[in-house]
């Protein structure tokens, strides 16, 4: 240390020359600058004209001129920023006994040399707030007013392995730097202690390879820089850079043996290390072992092994663990307060609990046994689940396999019985209590159904039951499982104290009332509802949230409205009013009235303790009444009314109770008591009532008016058809009468026609045929014909007697005319036949 007036000038037999600060012989001027000769004194001084402007070259004889005062408080001004940055200085040396190499401390004396002097101001407020500067590493690294001197801090700390992550970046940039700066950040790199938490990149990589291979013939750091140099790569070494190594190897520097057995894997020597009494080194050194697998390491933690060393060698331990390495891990886990289990457990589940094989799967059950009882409930349960869960091979576990399982099983469930609620509470909303659910036989059944009845844990107890289904699938558990659900579930329910269950399990119900697999469970609460008569209203209360799908199933079973609402409305926790809503929906008037008679009747009983439910049930019946009175349907007339009337008498009571009953705390949602509806739904019954039988009598008066029509229109057809008989007989006797005429006429037509002969002698002239195939062909046919008509005989008969027509008499009579013009004779005779008398 050069002392304080000296200003740093002396090194030994040299002085450090003013000009271009080099050290040089005392007295004589500089080879290298070419400045003269400076006696040390007055260097302080000359160093102030320097940076006052003075050449070089005239440096000496400007200072050799200054007066003795001049020189005196010129070097004193120096010799106290000296002072100033030799408080760093002093720090760099401190420091740079932490490092590999030297001269670091020279190299910052020579920086500083060359900057003094400066303005003082400015360096009493650079240096000043820092002085003294403490011993910390962190501190110096961070917060050192020299760049230079936080370097060395930062590398210092790096060595040390301790560094912070903004220490490191700096050795990292330091890395790329030239001189001995680079190869001290890659010696502090590629130390062992900084073997786990840097991660270097490829060029950092390969900057260090570079200045590795540069500094092998180098003494004291060769074997260093092998070490560096095989740290970052993965290739084999080259002859020299082993060569270095081994040259460590067997060297005398500890450190540097360490390092290179390191580099080499020599697992003898680097076990030695394990009785280092730096406990860094040794945690280091289990690493590394446990690391390579080293059977070296194994029997010690068997031996000596306590909670830090297994968590040391678990770090690195490679998987699967090497022979002998899991026997010793539970050895130590045996005697060591809570038994390492989180340890262990993350070993365990890098692989199946099939994947470890028989061998190991007695150790780890043998282990089960001794310890996993006493461990909390969830990381015994995390232990079963990794032991209960299948392996990714489709084969069934063999029977040793089994029963190693359930060695963890049943230690199990003594750990979940002696863990506080809070832990049990975890252990049944872990995702893997479904193995434990899957397992569970008769003893855990019984566990399972007192647990179910604990007033802390029982309902995350009952959640887990029935997401069991669910989760069962996501756990890839066999098919088996749904049914075993069902069985766990009743299996809970079963025995004394229901009472307990009906709360929790009614949250938990409602809560996960639609999921995949409560079909399951729906099932078998349905199949406990109707072979425990008994149970039906706990049931329906505890399982409240699938009450609409075990109405379902009610109605399924049951086809008669009726007998289900029977069954259902004193035990559903839903009310009356929703049965009552199901009794009368879509009802028909046959089956009406019995309906009714059972909600008055469930309506009354009710009253009691929920009179608005009743009273709203009571309404929903009267307006069904209602429509019933409306129907108009004769058949079933009589009985509407008569239902009508038993109403009406039971209303008033009911009425009144439903004023004076106050309501409770479950009715808080029903607003009013509904009377005012039932009287309406009366009033219009009453109504249509008064209006049919109105209606009724106006029909009655008609019907009377009408049979009274009736009967006057009877007897007049009555008189109308005697008078039409009368006629008829009056009409049967005339046409009889005229018949007879017709008969008389006919036959006088025909006697005349006939028997009526002229009184005067006969004459072949009459008889004469003039028109033979007529009806009057001879003269006296024809005087006949005309003396007939004379007489008053009926024509018609005469023409009909004779076969003539009015149109053929015409014919003939105009015929006859014409021959008695052509022959009087015949006209003579004609009129002497008309002229005589006839008989």
């Amino acid at each position: 240390m050069s002392a304080p007036l000296d200003s740093g000038v002396r090194r030994g037999a040299e002085v450090r020359c003013p000009g271009c600060i080099r050290f040089i012989p005392s007295d004589a001027a500089c080879p290298h600058c070419f400045c003269g000769p400076v006696p040390p004194e007055r260097y302080g001084a000359a160093r102030e004209l320097l940076k006052s402007g003075v050449d070089r070259f005239a440096l000496a004889a400007r200072t050799a001129a200054l007066d003795p005062s001049q020189v005196e408080a010129l070097a004193a001004r120096y010799a106290r920023q000296w002072g100033v940055a030799l408080r760093l200085i002093e720090d760099a040396r401190r420091i740079e006994s932490r490092l590999v190499q030297r001269g670091f401390s020279l190299d910052m004396e020579d920086a500083w040399a060359a900057a003094l002097p400066m303005d003082e101001v400015l360096l009493t407020e650079r240096i000043a707030p820092f002085s003294p500067l403490p011993d910390s590493l962190a501190y110096l690294s961070n917060k050192a007013p020299d760049a230079d001197l936080r370097n060395l801090a930062a590398l210092a700390w790096v060595h040390e392995g301790t560094a912070s992550q903004d220490a490191r970046a700096t050795v990292r940039y330091l890395l790329h730097q030239d001189g001995r700066m680079a190869v001290e950040a890659m010696l502090a790199l590629t130390r062992w202690r900084n073997a786990f938490p840097v991660r270097l990149t490829p060029d950092e990589r390969e900057r260090i390879r570079l200045l590795a291979l540069g500094v092998l013939d180098v003494p004291g750091i060769g074997a260093r820089a092998a070490v560096a140099w095989t740290r970052v790569s993965r290739e084999a070494p080259p002859s020299v850079v082993s060569a270095a190594l081994h040259q460590g190897l067997y060297g005398t520097d500890l450190d540097v043996r360490f390092e290179c057995a390191l580099a080499l894997r020599d697992e003898v020597e680097v076990a030695q290390a394990l009785d280092s009494p730096d406990a860094d080194t040794v945690t280091f050194v289990r690493r590394t072992l446990s690391g390579w697998g080293s059977p070296l390491l194994f029997p010690r933690l068997k031996r000596e092994g306590n909670e830090r060393f297994v968590q040391e060698v678990l770090r690195d331990l490679p998987f699967p663990p090497p022979e002998g390495a899991l026997d010793a891990l539970l050895t130590v886990s045996v005697r060591t307060v809570g038994s390492l289990a989180d340890e262990l457990l993350r070993l365990a589940k890098r692989q199946s609990f099939h994947a470890w094989g028989l061998e190991n799967q007695q150790r780890w059950a043998r282990w089960a046994r001794s310890v996993l009882r006493d461990l909390p409930a969830e990381t015994a349960l995390h232990f079963f689940g990794w032991a209960a869960t299948p392996g990714d091979t489709a084969e069934p576990p063999e029977e040793e396999e089994t029963e190693a399982m359930w060695c963890f099983l049943e230690e199990t469930v003594h750990a979940i019985e002696r863990g506080a609620e809070k832990d049990r509470i975890a252990c049944f909303k872990d995702f893997l209590f479904v193995h434990f659910l899957h397992h569970a036989g008769v003893d855990e059944q019984r566990r399972l159904n007192d647990w179910a009845r604990d007033p802390y844990s029982g309902e995350a107890l009952l959640e887990a039951l029935v997401m069991f289904p669910s989760r069962r699938e996501q756990a890839r558990l066999p098919a088996s499982g749904v049914e075993h659900a069902a069985r766990l579930l009743m299996a809970v329910w079963e025995g004394p104290d229901q009472h307990l269950l009906v709360a929790p399990m009614s949250r938990v119900a409602r809560q996960w009332s639609a999921y995949s697999g409560r079909e399951v469970l729906v099932e078998a609460v349905w199949q406990r509802f109707q072979s425990h008569p008994f149970e039906r209203g706990l049931l329906l209360a505890a399982f409240a949230g699938w009450r609409d799908r075990l109405w379902e199933k009610q109605r399924e079973a049951e086809p008669d409205a009726l007998v289900r609402f029977q069954a259902w409305w004193r035990l559903d926790p839903v009310g009356l009013y929703p049965h009552a809503e199901q009794l009368l929906a879509e009802v028909t008037l046959d089956v009406l009235p019995r309906r009714l008679r059972a909600l008055w009747a469930a309506a009354e009983e009710t009253v009691g303790t929920r009179p608005r439910t009743a009273s709203l049930s009571v309404s929903k019946g009267a307006w069904a009444l209602l429509h019933g009175v409306e129907s108009e349907d004769p058949r079933h007339l009589q009985e509407m009314e008569a239902e009508l009337a038993y109403f009406e008498s039971r209303l008033p009571a009911f009425e009144q109770r439903v004023r004076t009953t106050p309501s409770p705390p479950e009715e808080s949602n029903i607003h009013r008591d509904f009377l005012d509806d039932t009287h309406d739904a009366l009033r219009m019954m009453r109504e249509r009532r008064d209006r049919r039988r109105a209606h009724e009598e106006r029909e009655r008066e008609r019907e009377i008016e009408r049979q009274v029509a009736e009967s006057r229109r009877r007897d007049q057809e009555r008189r109308a058809e005697e008078e039409r008989r009368a006629a008829e007989a009056r009409e049967a006797a005339r046409l009889v009468e005229h018949g007879k005429e017709q008969a008389r006429a006919l036959a006088n037509a025909r006697m005349l026609m006939t028997d009526l002969q002229p009184q005067v002698p006969a004459r072949p002239l009459d008889r004469e045929v003039l028109f033979p195939g007529t009806s009057l062909p001879t003269l006296l046919q024809y005087a006949r014909m005309l003396k007939a008509l004379q007489g008053g005989a009926d024509v018609l008969k005469l023409f009909e007697v004779v076969g003539l027509t009015p149109a053929t008499w015409a014919t003939q009579a105009n015929a006859w005319g014409q021959a008695m013009v052509g022959r009087p004779e015949l006209a003579i005779r004609f009129s002497e036949l008309l002229q005589a008398p006839w008989a």
